[in-house]
């Protein structure tokens, strides 16, 4: 029998109908169920040393909501509230999860309360099944399907999601990053008990009323279609804050449900086609730490709040100088109405054996997951977003210069990025010297 325990549970959290839906600049009421949101979790134990993994068919967890959940699963399970690593996989056909009012959305706080206790379930039902199990990991390949939305025009200026097959687009302003992380839990009998499947993709092609996980919930069900209704599938994103799925040298329309399907479907069979060449994990010790930075926000002035109170109530319609302008009042006013100039960014590493899984707190650049990877100490790393808080768009230092949608909307001072790397680095420089 392997020392390793591992359990797996997923709860539903879909909303009633008529709840604010999250992603845009406009108040979506959710009038249909194209498929249940869930709460998946997994749990690790090993030489007395636990661990917890939650995925949630969300757009975020605010950092209050989180904790919540985290001290919950410590009450209920003894995993303690630092080694609970919260994701959601941002899909913008979901609901908004707040309890605190919202500048365009109707905040629904009895549904936030139900969250935080379902996130809790999951971990405690996955907690209560363990049972000895045995890792495998490794990449898989995706392309075509994600591509950089930041491009450089041939004037020089940047656009994020610029029109389609437009003469002026010139190219990419960043990389994509196509690797399909795979972990998978496996039961002594050989059945896969549970397995995660991370890559950089926003998770917004559906669009629409109808609440649904996007293509996560597609490759969700085309997983358990391969491998049993009782193998649990987690779909953390990976650094995708500048990645969508569209191809801007081919024609509109490029959005819809038949586009999940696709990029769900892509997904799923890479894991599938992945799985029989996985390699054991190599070892069976179980980490976790977090650190905790503070970040520091752009707080506006009176001269810009007054700017910005004039020009938050139109409507937009794009990216262009104008809804930008519409972005940039709206980030103003909320971190007006706020009223800090500093925030906590946590990040938070889980690492078992020879597989490390790090956890970052926003909408991460996929440079910054791509460098974390790539410095990582262990043979393979796993970089998540949207982990225990969402703090808005995580660019680049270099992208504040550049411009664009997501350069305009953080409330982040530039450098945060870079330093939630280095802060993953040391985490994981300190895993790995306790192995």
């Amino acid at each position: 029998m392997n020392e390793l325990q591992a359990g797996a549970a997923e709860v539903v959290i879909t909303p009633p109908l008529g709840i604010s839906m999250a992603g845009y600049y406009n108040d979506r009421k959710a009038d249909d169920v194209h498929d249940d949101l869930f709460a998946h979790a997994l749990v690790l134990e090993a030489g007395g040393a636990r661990a917890a993994l939650v995925v949630c068919d969300l757009i975020g967890l605010d950092r209050e909501l989180a904790l919540e959940s985290r001290a919950l699963v410590e009450q209920r399970t003894g995993i303690p509230a630092t080694a609970v690593m919260i994701c959601c996989t941002h899909t913008h056909t979901g609901p908004l999860v707040s309890r605190k009012p919202h500048r365009i959305l109707e905040a629904d706080p009895g549904y936030a309360d139900m969250v935080v206790r379902k996130v809790a379930d999951a971990v405690q039902l996955a907690w209560q099944r363990r049972q000895s199990a045995s890792l495998r990991a490794g990449p898989g390949h995706a392309e075509g399907i994600a591509g950089n939305r930041r491009w450089w025009m041939k004037n020089g200026t940047l656009r994020t999601n610029p029109p389609f097959q437009d003469p002026e687009l010139d190219r990419p302003a960043g990389p994509i990053d196509p690797e399909v992380g795979i972990l998978a839990a496996y039961r002594e009998d050989g059945s896969v008990l549970a397995v995660l499947s991370n890559y950089a993709l926003h998770s917004d092609e559906v669009g629409g009323t109808a609440l649904g996980g996007d293509y996560q919930g597609v490759e969700n069900r085309l997983l358990k279609r391969f491998l049993g209704p009782d193998c649990a599938v987690l779909c953390p994103n990976g650094c995708c804050g500048d990645i969508n799925h569209f191809d801007w040298s081919k024609p509109a329309p490029q959005s819809g449900q038949w586009r999940a399907d696709r990029s769900g479907a892509v997904v799923a069979g890479e894991v599938v086609k992945r799985l029989p060449d996985l390699k054991p994990v190599e070892g069976e010790r179980v980490t976790a730490n977090s650190v905790t930075l503070t970040a520091e926000l752009r707080l506006p002035n009176d001269e810009e709040a007054a700017w910005a109170e004039k020009v938050a109530g139109g409507q937009m319609h794009g990216f262009d100088a104008q809804g930008l302008d519409i972005v940039r009042a709206h980030r103003m006013l909320r971190l007006r109405d706020a009223g800090i100039a500093n925030r906590p960014a946590e990040v938070s590493v889980i690492t078992v054996g020879d597989v490390a899984l790090v956890g970052l707190p926003g909408e991460i650049f996929v440079e910054l997951g791509l460098e974390i990877k790539e410095r990582s100490p262990f043979p393979y790393t796993i970089v998540n977003e949207l982990c225990n808080d969402s703090i808005g768009y995580v660019p680049t230092a270099k992208a504040y210069g550049e411009g664009g949608y997501e350069a305009t909307s953080t409330p982040l001072a530039e450098g945060t990025g870079e330093r939630l790397v280095e802060a993953a680095l040391k985490l994981l420089q300190e895993a790995k010297a306790k192995a």
